[in-house]
């Protein structure tokens, strides 16, 4: 980076963290009172539902008080909201709020492949207003983060969503205030352009690139860390087309389609790839990217053991967990070592999951397990999340809390498979080649996996291999009508889906469960299971870790 272009960058951090300091303040004053800053929230979420087709549904207008908002309108999920945005969506009508919708973004749904989360302006604001303070943040913890460029990991979609929704669902820049436009624009190390790329392949390959020519980078933001140490698998698969691309500042085949981005130039680095071993080290990352100052990503839960794994391969760098961001909403941010509620966003209750009673933030106590219910501007109401929250405790009156796991499903590294999700899989091999399937087993990483992988466990006969690999492939093809596990499966975080056939496959699931300490006559059968705490059977381990079938289509 030249003398000039590093100056320009500084500025912009500098501008950045003084402007982002008025959202850490307004956190600060509305923490004081969190009963009237919530109130007010959801005074003026109200005034957008009043009078649409959603207002009148629920009887909603903006005077109403809170007590009057609760007993209106019900508890809800994606599906009670189904029909009215798929209607807003065809008629590009404002139904659920007055304001326009200016995108629907893509997400995983439990008995729907894909749910739409409508994006409005004042929805986007409110977003915002957990962004700035967190970004605040991180300016004054990590100094170093100023000093140069910066990785977000935006949106991703699958390759064929992406023809679905054309160029606009990548363009995340649109959806920030024009400052924050300037500013991600003046400082990405990755151009928003590779995810407008034509697959997720081409997406990844020029990410890597990107990234290993950008030796200033000095912030990385993802999500899962399953993702970064899949970056990390690409550079080093790829480290010769990379070098390449970098020696030339040409696009190589087989990814000449990138020719609408700048390739990226930088022989210096092109020379570091060529002499590389391809083992990822903390000796190589510190040589590549010695400016990096934070690493930001899932680390609780499932990410836990990948999280630990990214911090051994930098330890130079700075460590960060996420907040409870999903695309529905925000939850919570991270400020320090504390993960807040984002209460100058959305408005907030919470179900209290050891008796069911439903509270305000504001009656939240610490040590209580909740779910968090939010209202937000885009006109979802009451709107439950899937997520289970520990309260860990307050700063001024502001709860804090943290990630304990969802409440139903799976979710190792993204892919966000739900119970219903299994019981339709399950149906569809029933039957089939005599199967009787027991289970769907999430398989985290081992010894005998490098990465995590789904496993449907059946009662069977001994079939053929050609049989076998078929009965792979329709499995890996009905998990892939999920939009997350498919993008986690083209992004390299999961291996292919296997079929596991067995005479016993029965004894091996209640053994697993009796093993876990329950009782045999107790053990309830589950369509998707976790499979930890224990491993299959040394031959079935073998089947499921040298898959046969299972190309992502």
């Amino acid at each position: 980076m030249s003398a000039l272009s590093n100056l320009g960058t500084t500025t912009l951090h500098f501008f950045s963290s003084q402007l982002t300091r008025k959202g850490t303040q307004a956190l600060e004053r509305a923490s004081l009172d969190v009963a009237t800053t919530q109130r007010n929230i959801l005074k003026d979420t109200l005034a957008l539902v009043e009078g649409t087709q959603s207002g009148q549904k629920h009887a909603v207008h903006a005077a109403m008080t809170m007590e009057e908002f609760r007993r209106q309108v019900p508890i809800t999920d994606y599906d009670y909201w189904h029909d009215m945005i798929v209607s807003q969506r065809e008629h590009n009508k404002p139904l659920l709020t007055s304001a326009e919708c200016e995108r629907y973004q893509p997400t995983s749904g439990s008995t729907s492949s894909i749910k739409w989360i409508p994006y409005t302006r004042p929805f986007l604001n409110q977003l915002d207003e957990a962004i700035s303070p967190w970004m605040a943040d991180l300016y004054m913890h990590f100094p170093r983060i100023k000093r140069g460029r910066h990785y977000w990991s935006l949106s991703w979609v699958p390759s064929d969503l992406r023809e679905q929704v054309g160029d606009a669902i990548n363009d995340d820049l649109k959806l920030l205030p024009w400052w924050k436009r300037i500013f991600m624009a003046g400082t990405m190390a990755v151009p928003e352009g590779v995810s407008m790329a034509s697959s997720s392949d081409e997406s990844f390959f020029a990410t890597s690139c990107y990234l290993m020519s950008c030796t200033e980078l000095s912030f990385i933001s993802v999500w899962s860390p399953t993702f970064a140490i899949s970056l990390l698998q690409q550079m080093q698969d790829n480290r010769k087309a990379i070098a390449d691309v970098l020696e030339s500042g040409q696009w190589v085949a087989p990814y000449q389609t990138l020719s609408f981005l700048t390739a990226p130039k930088n022989p210096k680095v092109a020379k570091l790839l060529r002499d590389w071993d391809g083992e990822v080290t903390p000796e190589f990352t510190k040589l590549i990217w010695p400016n990096l100052g934070l690493i930001s990503c899932w680390d609780t839960s499932s990410s836990k053991g990948w999280a630990d794994q990214l911090r051994k391969l930098f330890p130079h760098s700075g460590f960060q967990g996420k907040g409870l961001f999903a695309t529905e909403g925000v939850v919570t941010i991270p400020l320090g070592d504390q993960y807040p509620l984002a209460i100058t966003s959305h408005f907030y209750e919470f179900e209290d999951l050891d008796n069911g009673d439903i509270l305000c933030a504001w009656e939240l106590k610490e040590g209580m397990r909740v779910r968090p219910i939010i209202t937000t501007a885009n006109g979802l109401l009451r709107y439950a999340t899937k997520d289970q929250l520990h309260v860990t405790g307050f700063i001024n009156q502001c709860p804090c809390l943290t990630f304990i796991s969802r409440i139903d499903g799976v979710d190792m590294v993204g892919e966000k498979l739900s119970p219903d999700s299994a019981v339709n899989i399950l149906n569809s091999f029933t039957g089939v080649s005599e199967l009787a399937p027991v289970s769907l087993l999430a398989l985290p990483a081992s010894e005998g996996r490098a990465k995590p992988r789904y496993a449907l466990l059946s009662n069977g006969s001994v079939i053929s291999k050609a049989q076998n690999a078929e009965l792979n492939q329709k499995l890996e093809d009905e998990l892939c009508q999920h939009f997350h596990y498919k993008l986690a499966r083209e992004l390299g975080q999961l291996d292919a889906a296997q079929v596991i056939i067995a005479d016993n496959a029965m004894d091996i699931y209640t053994g697993h469960k009796i093993a876990g300490g329950m009782v045999a006559g107790n053990i309830k059968l589950e369509p998707l299971v976790l499979w930890q705490g224990g491993q299959l059977p040394e031959a079935l381990e073998q089947v499921s870790a040298k898959p046969e079938a299972g190309k992502v289509s």
